[in-house]
C-alpha cells in the first residue's frame, strides 16, 4: 500500500497560504525507543505524532496537522459555495454597487471613503472592507480578495441606504424594473433559505451571524480563540471561546470548528442579550415617573430593606437537599420586564450602613403598596425547592420567556443580601456562580411543601420586611463538601490515598484558585471560602458561591474598619481574621490551604479530626501525608504561613499548582523511586 508523504503535503499547503511550519521534539520514551514530534503551523500547535524513529514521528505529526487544516479549510469552502449560490440571485451585478455608491456621493455631495483591513480567521487570511458615507459608517464585509471585499461592502452600504429611505424616495431612487427584480430576488432568496433550513437543525438560527450583526451595531471588537482540540486526527473535538472587548465568554464545543464557534457565539450572544436586558431595565426605571402608581406587576414596586442585625460568626450558606435532571442550555433573549429594580442600582462598595438605614426610613414613610401579583410566579413555572439555610431558600424554576432553568435565591432584603448581589453583578468568570438579575417583592414565595412557618408569619405581620429574589446560574446540587465526604467514605484507610483522588483534587484546586485570582484582581476579598460554598455546575466545573461576606480590598477608612470584623467560618479563618486584626486578601489564601489539605487527606470525625485540623493550621501535617504528597504539602505550607505577607498571591499559587500538575503527570525516575502512588 502506497503511503502518502504528509510532510510534503503540509509544506505545499502552507506555502500556498503563506503559513510558517516548524516541528518540535516532544519526548523520547525509553527503553521502547519511541519518539514524539509535533507540528506548529502559524503558532497553532497540533497533536503529537508518535513513531519508532524520528522520521516516522515527523510524518505522523505532519499528517495530524494537515488533516486538521484540511478540515478547517473545508468549512471555509462550504461557506464560499453558499455565498456563490446566493450571489446568483442578486438583482444587480456586484461590480455595479461601487459605482452606484460613488454616484450617490456625487449626487448628494457626500464624501465616500472605504477602509480596508486583513484578519486571520481559522488560520486563513481574510480581506475586510467597510464604507464611510459622509458621517455614517456601514457594516464591514469580507472576501477572499480586496476587490471582492470592497464590492461586498459597497453592496451592504447600498442595502442600508435603500432600506432606510421611505417608499417615495425608494421609487425615485429605483426604477420599476429594479423593483420587479427585487421582488423576484426576494422570492428566490426565500426558496434558497427554505432549502438551507432543511439541512440545518429545526429552529436553530445562525448564532455566528447574529452575533456578528450585534457586534457591528455596537462597534465591538471580537476574536474567536481556540481553547483546545482533542481526540484522534480523523475525529477531532474542538473547543472555542469568544473574546469581546477583552472580555472572555463561555466555551463552545463541537465536532467541527464551525460547530464549536457556533456554540461559542450562542453562549456569548446569550450573555450579551442578558446584559442588554439589565441596561434597558435601568434606563426604563430611571425614566419612569415616580408619582405614577403601579397598575400591574410590570410596573416598579415600592421596595425597602430592613436593617440587618449584628451577625454572629456562623455560616449562612444554603445546603442543597435533592437533585434533579437538568435541561440543556437554550437560547436566551433579553428580559422584557424593564421596570424592575435590579442590582445595578445598588451603591458601589463599600455599602454604607447609614445610607441603607436612611433609605429604609424614607421608603417606610410611604404607604406600603402590596403587589397584586408576584413576578416570580408570573414569569416562572416548574418551580421546585432545591435547598434552604439560615440565609434563605433556593428554588429551581423555568423562565417562561427564555424556556430555560435558573436558580432563584430568596432572602430577606438585608445588608448581606445586597452585598452579595453587588459583588456578583460585577463578576463574570467561568469559576464563579453566574448572576443574572434580581428584584424585590413584599412577600416571600410559599411552596406547597414549605414548612417554613417562621418566614411566612414574618412576611404577613411585618409590612416593612422585603424579600430579595436573585436569579442565578443553576448548579449541581453537590457541593465540594459532599464530594469530600464521598471520597472519605470510599477511601477509609488514610495511608492508601488513591491516585485518582489526587488527580481530581489537583484539578479542583486549580479551578478554585483561578476563581480566587479573578476575585482578588477585582480588589475584592471573599472571606468565607470553604467546601460548602464551592459548587459544581452541570458540566462538573467548579463554581465559587456565597458572596454574602465579600468586601473591598483597599485602604479607605471605612474598609479598614470592615476588614477587622469577625466574619466568616471560624475553622477556615486565618489567624489575623480570628484575632480581629486588620486583614487583606491573604485570608482567602489561608482558607485555600486548608481546603487543599482536606481535598487530599481523609479526615476522620470527632476529637481526632479537631486535633489534626489544628495541627494543619499550624503547618504540622501527618508524616504519611508529607510522604505521599510531598509537592502538594510544600505548596500548602506556604499558604498556611502565620504572617500574611509570606503567603503567595493567587496568581503565583496558580502557577505553582500548574507546575505541580505537570510534574505529577510525567514522574521522573527519581520521583518514582522516592514516592508511592
Amino acid at each position: 500500500m502506497e503511503t502518502k508523504n504528509y510532510v510534503a503535503k503540509l509544506n505545499e499547503f502552507a506555502q500556498k497560504r503563506g503559513f510558517a511550519v516548524k516541528y518540535e521534539d516532544v519526548a523520547a520514551v525509553w527503553p521502547a525507543i519511541t519518539f514524539s514530534i509535533r507540528a506548529v503551523v502559524n503558532g497553532t500547535v497540533f497533536p503529537d505524532g508518535v513513531g519508532l524513529n524520528k522520521k516516522e514521528a515527523k510524518q505522523n505529526a505532519a499528517k495530524n496537522a494537515y488533516m486538521g487544516l484540511q478540515e478547517e479549510s473545508s468549512h471555509e469552502v462550504v461557506e464560499e459555495v453558499k455565498d456563490v449560490s446566493t450571489a446568483e440571485v442578486q438583482p444587480i451585478n456586484t461590480t455595479n454597487f461601487v459605482s452606484w455608491l460613488n454616484e450617490h456621493g456625487q449626487k448628494h455631495k457626500l464624501r465616500i471613503k472605504h477602509v480596508e483591513t486583513t484578519k486571520i480567521v481559522s488560520l486563513i487570511a481574510t480581506q475586510c472592507c467597510r464604507f464611510i458615507v459622509g458621517d455614517v459608517e456601514y457594516p464591514e464585509a469580507h472576501g477572499k480578495t480586496r476587490k471582492e471585499a470592497k464590492e461586498a461592502a459597497a453592496k451592504m452600504a447600498y442595502n442600508e441606504i435603500c432600506g432606510s429611505k421611505t417608499t417615495e424616495s425608494g421609487d425615485h431612487l429605483c426604477s420599476p424594473t429594479s423593483r420587479q427584480k427585487k421582488e423576484d430576488v426576494g422570492q428566490k432568496t426565500s426558496e434558497i433559505c427554505n432549502l438551507k433550513m432543511e439541512t440545518c437543525s429545526v429552529n436553530e438560527p445562525n448564532f455566528t451571524a447574529l452575533l456578528h450583526n450585534y457586534i457591528q451595531k455596537k462597534r465591538y471588537s471580537h476574536t474567536y480563540i481556540e481553547v483546545k482540540r482533542s481526540g484522534p486526527a480523523h475525529n477531532y473535538w474542538f473547543v472555542y471561546k469568544l473574546q469581546i472587548n477583552n472580555i472572555e465568554y463561555p466555551e463552545g464545543e463541537g465536532k467541527t470548528v464551525k460547530e464549536a464557534k457556533q456554540n461559542a457565539a450562542k453562549l456569548a450572544l446569550s450573555a450579551l442579550q442578558e446584559k442588554s436586558a439589565v441596561n434597558s431595565g435601568l434606563s426604563a426605571e430611571d425614566s419612569s415617573p415616580k408619582q405614577s402608581p403601579p397598575t400591574s406587576s410590570h410596573l416598579p414596586r415600592d421596595s425597602g430593606c430592613a436593617k440587618s442585625s449584628p451577625s454572629a460568626p456562623t455560616t449562612d450558606s444554603v445546603v442543597f437537599t435533592n437533585s434533579s435532571i437538568q435541561p440543556k442550555h437554550q437560547v436566551q433573549s433579553p428580559d422584557v420586564k424593564p421596570k424592575i429594580r435590579i442590582a445595578a442600582n445598588f451603591p458601589k462598595f463599600p455599602i454604607n450602613n447609614n445610607k441603607v438605614v436612611e433609605t429604609v426610613k424614607e421608603q417606610n414613610q410611604k404607604p406600603p403598596v402590596q403587589s397584586k401579583t408576584s413576578r416570580f410566579t408570573t414569569d416562572y413555572d416548574s418551580i421546585e425547592r432545591l435547598g434552604k439555610g439560615g440565609f434563605g431558600r433556593v428554588f429551581k424554576a423555568k423562565q417562561k420567556l427564555l424556556n430555560r432553568y435558573f436558580a432563584i435565591k430568596i432572602v430577606q432584603c438585608k445588608e448581606k443580601a445586597l452585598r452579595e448581589v453587588e459583588a456578583l453583578s460585577d463578576l463574570f468568570h467561568v469559576n464563579i456562580v453566574r448572576y443574572y438579575t434580581c428584584w424585590i417583592e413584599d412577600t416571600e414565595y410559599e411552596s406547597e411543601i414549605s414548612t417554613d412557618s417562621v418566614s411566612s408569619s414574618q412576611s404577613s405581620t411585618d409590612s416593612s420586611l422585603k424579600y430579595l429574589y436573585i436569579q442565578m446560574e443553576l448548579c449541581n446540587t453537590r457541593t465540594l463538601k459532599v464530594w469530600i465526604d464521598e471520597k472519605n467514605v470510599q477511601n477509609v484507610k488514610k495511608s492508601l490515598q488513591d491516585s485518582k483522588r489526587r488527580e481530581e483534587s489537583m484539578k479542583i484546586a486549580l479551578q478554585v484558585v483561578s476563581g480566587v485570582e479573578y476575585i482578588h484582581g477585582n480588589m475584592l476579598i471573599h472571606r468565607d471560602l470553604k467546601p460548602a460554598n464551592i459548587l459544581f455546575d452541570l458540566h462538573e466545573n467548579v463554581k465559587l458561591g456565597d458572596f454574602g461576606l465579600v468586601t473591598v480590598d483597599n485602604d479607605d477608612k471605612e474598609n479598614l474598619v470592615e476588614r477587622t470584623a469577625y466574619k466568616g467560618t471560624r475553622s477556615y479563618m486565618a489567624p489575623e481574621q480570628r484575632g480581629r486584626a486588620t486583614y487583606d486578601r491573604k485570608v482567602d489564601i489561608f482558607a485555600l490551604g486548608l481546603i487543599h489539605f482536606e481535598l487530599l487527606w481523609n479526615l476522620s470525625t470527632g476529637h481526632e479530626r479537631a486535633k489534626l485540623w489544628e495541627d494543619a493550621r499550624s503547618q504540622n501535617f501527618p508524616v504519611k501525608f508529607c510522604n505521599h504528597f510531598y509537592q502538594e504539602s510544600q505548596i500548602i505550607k506556604s499558604m498556611l504561613c502565620l504572617k500574611p505577607e509570606e503567603r503567595p498571591e493567587a496568581s503565583k499559587l496558580k502557577k505553582d499548582l500548574e507546575e505541580c500538575q505537570r510534574t505529577l503527570a510525567i514522574p521522573t525516575d527519581a520521583s518514582c523511586k522516592n514516592k508511592t502512588y
